[in-house]
């Protein structure tokens, strides 16, 4: 085209009359190059200038804006943005799009048509400052807006609007640049947020080039090295980890560039000489082929991992209470002692232990008195052990201790000596000063078991017969502890179907006046027959049942069968006299108790006179507060209440005055030597003499002939009970008496 149009004009210059039309040709050149910029003003000007024909000038004219519309098209293909021609009043002339799938509109309902008719509400409001801010300023405005595209999806868009140098029909036309920015901000929120979390992140980040050199890190990498990043960047990744260090060995390095990563443990150096543990992951990042090689660095601190990793182990090994070894270590340390023990020829020893009177403590006293007697008694143990001896806790009050390489038999006892003398020293808890004892069983290996099993189990054996021996003792193991111990694993199985299977019974023994002779009471008590067996003796099973806990679903059962044996005796019309009940500890700190007292006393009708509990000092003694509230609850009823056993625990005058005590029982061990030992007749008198001061009444039991009961009489005590004034009788013994009006003690 411009060659054609060089040539017209070239020939025109030839002829001098024509200079004239000439010079237009050269104004028609200048603008093709500018020709889709030309309005139709400007083309008709053209049009009337030439004297070429206006066919021809018009034909000219259509290939000229046919070259620049392909020109443009070309452009607009090309270019991502959509193009948008608008006048100076919002009607848009043309657009240009390479991608009409984004117009919100088909492309032929745009062109000739206002913004108002193709956009509603906010989004006019906001093209309209647009397009006056851009005519006012002459200068590019901008604007990001959302909207829906062609195929239902919500894009983010940015228009920049510039005014344009020509016009169209007289108005100023304005070109308007719609790029989608959607996936550009996406892009870039997500940088953000993939930064931010980077900064954030606890786990460490470095990345490195080629070289190996630091070029950036994130903060958490200053807290795991404690290293400050400008020191270390632009430096090799060994500044990390310490001097004379290498963060990893040339072998993994060759890994990462071989397979593309590598990940595992390693230990730096920190500034301070500390060594800290790591683990690192490392991965090889290489757009292409040709492309700078880099390396990403994570790294996490695992120290407290280790740490938690230790504390777990020990915990799975050790007693949380006292710290000592627990079954299982111990289990494992007692196999490896019998392995030393069998290659070396020298003997060792296994000591059971299990705490005297601990349940009574634990349960009087609470929980967290019975856990620190226990943390005390394992400090006090472990204060004299060798290096090599290992204590152990079993669970609850149980003790273990493996003592090896012994060389003398005297050794063990040397040991057990020293251990019940510790023991028999008061431990000083939480306020309460409280004496405890061990029973303690031993059993030498290898003679007495070649196998862990076998050896705790003849230990354990040795500990219960100390126990049934009166406690506070060591046992050696024997085959006779062996049969001791079946029987008593016997009578405990026995005794928790006893009651299931009415095997239980009770006797009453009748209580006197002394003053009068007159039958005022009578003391329930528990017997056992059990079938095969025949009678069990109570020293016997009372104690287990203490330990095992059946003595509350035991006590409940005599305390009904008392309530329903006076009703019986009532409505025979006899008058019953006052029947005394033992109370274990575990029934008097039970918060239950004066609740199902008080239900029986109404179910039976039973008035609370009638009843007497008796108790043993220990358990106001080492429980106060709680026995404080519940033996006033159950006096406030009506309920006597005697301490049973007097003098033969730990006496305290204050308990005496403080707590609603009716009476107190002298014990048959200070009244059988009556007569005999001038001790214990001081003990009797002082006995009575203290409880009168305290407005109580004293009941002796054991009374066996005339003597002793004479010796009472002229003391001044109130009531007496032993075989020489009756045996213990079934209720239609007592019934007997009752209808007799009672025989006089001796008779």
């Amino acid at each position: 085209m411009h060659r054609l149009l060089k040539r017209q004009l070239k020939k025109l210059s030839l002829e001098p009359d024509r200079a004239p039309e000439a010079e237009t040709w050269r104004r028609f050149l200048s603008m093709v190059d500018d020709a889709y910029n030309q309005s139709d003003q400007d083309r008709y000007t053209l049009e009337r200038s030439l004297t070429i024909s206006s066919e021809e000038m018009q034909s000219l004219y259509q290939q000229l804006k046919a070259s620049a519309e392909a020109r443009m098209n070309a452009i607009s293909t090309a270019f991502p943005d959509i193009l948008f021609f608008q006048d100076e009043d919002g009607r848009y002339l043309d657009v240009l799009t390479s991608r009409p799938e984004l117009l919100y509109v088909p492309l032929e309902e745009i062109i000739g048509r206002k913004m108002e008719d193709i956009f509603q509400g906010e989004l006019v409001q906001r093209f309209r400052k647009l397009l006056a801010a851009t005519l006012e300023s002459g200068q590019l405005q901008q604007i990001e807006y959302q909207i829906t595209d062609g195929k239902g999806e919500l894009r983010l868009y940015e228009a920049r609007m510039v005014p344009m140098d020509y016009r169209e029909k007289g108005k100023r036309v304005l070109l308007t640049v719609v790029r989608d920015i959607t996936d550009a901000r996406r892009e870039e929120t997500w940088g953000r947020l993939v930064s931010k979390a980077v900064t954030a992140a606890r786990e460490g980040i470095v990345i490195l080039d080629s070289a190996r050199r630091i070029i950036s890190a994130n903060p958490a990498v200053e807290g795991i090295c404690q290293v400050a990043l400008r020191d270390v960047l632009g430096e090799d990744v060994s500044a990390l980890c310490g001097a004379d260090r290498s963060l990893l060995e040339e072998e993994a390095w060759l890994k990462v560039d071989t397979m593309g990563g590598w990940h595992g443990e390693v230990q730096i150096c920190r500034p301070d000489g500390s060594l800290v543990s790591l683990w690192v992951n490392v991965d090889r990042v290489q757009a292409e082929t040709d492309a700078p090689r880099h390396y990403v660095l994570l790294m996490n601190d695992i120290s407290e991992l280790h740490a938690s990793r230790k504390e777990l182990e020990n915990l799975a090994t050790h007693d949380p209470l006292t710290g000592l070894p627990n079954r299982i270590l111990f289990q494992d340390r007692l196999e490896q002692a019998l392995a030393r023990a069998a290659r070396t020829g020298r003997p060792g020893a296994l000591f059971f232990m299990d705490l005297d009177r601990f349940k009574i403590i634990n349960d009087s006293l609470g929980h967290q008195v019975g856990d620190h007697l226990l943390q005390a008694v394992a400090n006090r143990i472990s204060a004299h052990l060798r290096r090599g001896d290992t204590l152990a806790r079993m669970g609850g009050d149980e003790f273990t201790l493996i003592v090896e390489d012994l060389k003398r038999p005297e050794d063990v006892i040397h040991l057990l000596e020293k251990l019940q003398a510790e023991f028999r020293r008061p431990f000083s808890i939480d306020q309460h000063e409280l004496r405890t004892t061990a029973s303690i069983g031993v059993s030498i290996f290898p003679r007495d078991g070649n196998s862990t099993e076998e050896l705790i189990k003849n230990a354990d054996t040795a500990m219960y017969s100390a126990k049934d021996g009166g406690r506070d003792q060591y046992r050696f193991f024997t085959e006779k502890l062996t049969l001791s111990a079946y029987s008593y694993f016997d009578t405990e199985q026995g005794l928790h179907k006893a009651l299931a299977r009415k095997e239980f019974y009770l006797l009453y023994q009748p209580q006197y006046e002394v003053a009068t002779g007159k039958l005022v009471g009578v003391e329930a008590l528990l017997r056992w027959n059990r079938p095969g067996q025949g009678m069990i003796s109570p020293l016997k099973f009372i104690p287990m049942a203490e330990m095992t806990g059946l003595i509350e679903p035991l006590g409940a059962w005599v305390r009904e069968t008392v309530c329903k044996q006076i009703l019986a005796w009532r409505e025979a019309g006899a008058v019953p006299p006052r029947v005394a009940v033992n109370l274990s500890s575990r029934e008097l700190v039970k918060p239950g108790l004066n609740a199902s007292v008080a239900s029986l006393l109404s179910t039976y009708r039973v008035p609370a006179e009638m009843l007497e509990f008796e108790i043993t000092e220990s358990v106001i003694i080492e429980r106060g507060d709680i026995a404080y509230q519940n033996l006033f609850g159950l006096t406030e009823m009506g309920i006597e209440l005697a301490i049973d056993d007097f003098g033969t625990g730990h006496s305290s005058l204050l308990n005496l005055k403080r707590f609603p005590l009716a009476s107190l029982k002298i014990d048959r061990s200070f009244v059988r030597d009556l007569m005999v030992d001038a001790n214990d007749e001081a003990i009797v008198r002082a006995t009575i003499v203290l409880a009168r001061s305290f407005g109580m009444k004293t009941v002796a039991e054991g009374v066996e002939n005339r003597q002793q009961l004479e010796f009472l009489r002229e003391a001044g005590c109130d009531l007496v009970q032993g075989f020489y004034c009756g045996k213990p009788m079934s209720p239609q013994g007592i019934s007997r008496l009752l209808a007799a009006s009672g025989s006089p003690c001796g008779e």
